[in-house]
């Protein structure tokens, strides 16, 4: 569809769907440019080359984001690589028309053994008017689990049952960066997951780690993968919901000089924020309590509708409910392979503060 301004001059080249909650996800500014089948299979040969030659990420990793929606001009499209795997999830109508061929040029370039179609995510693609996704569209599907490698630390990617499209890819930058200041602490890693950071923070030289998830699945995961990087001694992984979790550690007497808290999302929506807020402070100020005197917090938010003042508010009262000195080292957001544009500042969800606390 063609966007004209009040004036009828051009604006912008769009996909249209009268369903979606998004009637307009714009593609080019350029009038004189067709939005066909080869544009979109340029747009993916700059997307991989971005990562792949000027970011350089395979020397680094096998698992990154390839696409990543709107910042990549391929509108609601995730492409993630996970070793030799492809997985995707599309959520817009338009771009689903063209993904034949979007597969076709991923195929081209990156030979990989399958590709995978996730569909369930958030419920996005029943708002589209989309069906399901398929599951295993090209290739021969993986027998076993896959394995990635992360800044030389082995995880599991649990491509069909996992957040996302598996792992969580946005936070690899911000995993290595605790790394670098986790050298002889102890470390609680809240909301583990599959227990990235508290891996990486071992490897580089932490004492004992501690981690907990509200799912078993999660901790199972994590305890692979601790194995994996033989690790395990030097671990405890446990089943526990995130508040009466950090409650208990510190009726226990618990402290440690490095908490890493990475919560699921809290605001879904504006209207959640209210709700999120309280949550957020409450958490933070629940893991502060656990910190030793010099000891860091890594903490993070993956709602969009926090915005980097807000959740800098949301540490502030913490700190000050938690009656703490907080001094914030860093403020830091997804890794250079989730870029946002300009145009699309959602595309800028994460949040994630390093702070210290003075002693």
């Amino acid at each position: 569809m063609r966007v004209a301004g009040p004036d009828g001059k051009f604006v912008a080249h769009a996909f249209a769907n009268e369903r979606s909650r998004l009637f307009l996800r714009l593609v080019s500014f350029r009038e004189d440019e067709r939005v066909d089948p080869a544009l979109l299979k340029a747009r993916v040969r700059a997307a991989a080359a971005l990562r792949d030659e000027t970011l350089a990420l395979p020397s680094r990793t096998d698992a990154y984001r390839v696409v990543h929606s709107e910042a990549d001009g391929l509108p609601g499209l995730i492409v993630d690589r996970a070793a030799d795997v492809l997985v995707l999830s599309c959520t817009s109508l338009g771009t689903q028309r063209f993904l034949e061929d979007i597969l076709s040029e991923l195929e081209a370039i990156y030979r990989p053994r399958a590709i995978l179609e996730l569909g369930k995510a958030l419920g996005l693609r029943a708002k589209e008017g989309l069906p399901e996704g398929r599951g295993w569209v090209r290739g021969s599907p993986p027998e076993g689990e896959v394995r990635v490698r992360l800044d030389g630390a082995l995880a599991l990617a649990p491509l069909e049952v996992g957040q996302k499209t598996g792992l969580f890819l946005d936070q690899r930058d911000n995993v290595r960066r605790t790394a670098e200041l986790a050298s002889g602490r102890s470390v609680l890693d809240a909301c583990c997951y599959g227990g990235a950071f508290a891996i990486a923070a071992l490897r580089a030289g932490a004492a004992r780690a501690e981690l907990f998830d509200s799912s078993e699945r999660a901790c199972e995961l994590a305890r692979k993968n601790l194995e994996l990087n033989a690790l395990s001694e030097k671990a405890e992984v446990r089943r526990a919901d995130l508040y009466p979790e950090l409650r208990r550690l510190r009726e226990a007497g618990k402290r440690f000089s490095l908490v890493v808290l990475d919560p699921p999302k809290f605001a879904s929506s504006k209207r959640d924020l209210p709700r999120a807020r309280k949550g957020y402070t409450d958490a933070n100020a629940a893991a502060l309590r656990l910190l030793e005197p010099g000891g860091l917090l890594v903490t993070c938010s993956c709602s969009h509708h926090v915005s980097e003042p807000l959740f800098e508010e949301i540490v502030r009262e913490a700190a000050a409910l938690a009656a703490v000195d907080l001094q914030v080292l860093e403020r830091r957001g997804a890794g250079p392979d989730h870029p946002t544009d300009v145009f699309c500042p959602e595309g800028r969800y994460l949040q994630c503060f390093i702070a210290r606390v003075r002693p």
